[in-house]
């Protein structure tokens, strides 16, 4: 596959277009990783909370265990250490809610970060990339089987720009009509050109 231009200049923008893309794609992915560390961080309060609701839930429980053994009272006593050691698991429960509220929080925040500005870039610079080196191969793969200058200048007369056909001459249709051999030359030179192949690429 044929990613960059045989002409010195256009395959220079292409190999600055590139770097600056690599160097944007790390940026971004880096930038989302942060982000995402950083709200993730916010998490700490629920782990504190429901280490918090898990001792105090086992210290009660540990507890009403030890009273429970008293004779005549221990039943009576239990109960109410029972009770405050299931509040302790609630806490540890809400402890667990706000951990997977955070981490949701973070992923989400974190896509986006990362989503819209590759998004971006593939419209901006991968897109552009992928159709000029699919365009280049595809033509360097025809001129290889045997597609002549005429092809190309037919091509050209239909799809260049104005101003690019209006240097080869005033009226390109009609110079390639009259099967002008230099002017069909040049005309195929616009699309070749289009596809970063350099004219002598033509037998």
């Amino acid at each position: 596959m044929s990613l960059y231009s045989d002409y010195p200049a256009a395959r220079t923008r292409q190999v600055i277009a590139d770097i600056v893309g690599l160097v944007v794609v790390i940026v971004v992915v880096s930038t989302a990783a942060a982000v995402t560390a950083t709200i993730r961080a916010l998490g700490a309060f629920g782990r504190d909370l429901e280490q918090a609701g898990l001792d105090f839930e086992t210290g009660l429980s540990d507890a009403a265990e030890t009273l429970g053994d008293v004779p005549l009272i221990g039943d009576g006593i239990r109960g109410p250490f029972d009770a405050a050691a299931g509040a302790g698991a609630s806490v540890a429960e809400a402890g667990r809610a706000q951990q997977a509220f955070v981490e949701a929080v973070a992923l989400g925040v974190g896509l986006s970060v990362a989503v819209v500005p590759l998004v971006l870039l593939a419209l901006v610079w991968v897109l552009p990339r992928v159709r000029f080196a699919l365009r280049s191969s595809r033509l360097r793969s025809m001129i290889a089987r045997g597609m002549t200058a005429d092809t190309l200048a037919a091509r050209a007369v239909a799809r260049a720009p104005l101003h690019e056909l209006a240097a080869v001459h005033p009226d390109p249709a009609a110079v390639w009509r009259a099967n002008d051999p230099a002017a069909i030359r040049a005309l195929a030179g616009l699309e070749l050109r289009r596809a970063g192949i350099r004219a002598d690429a033509l037998p």
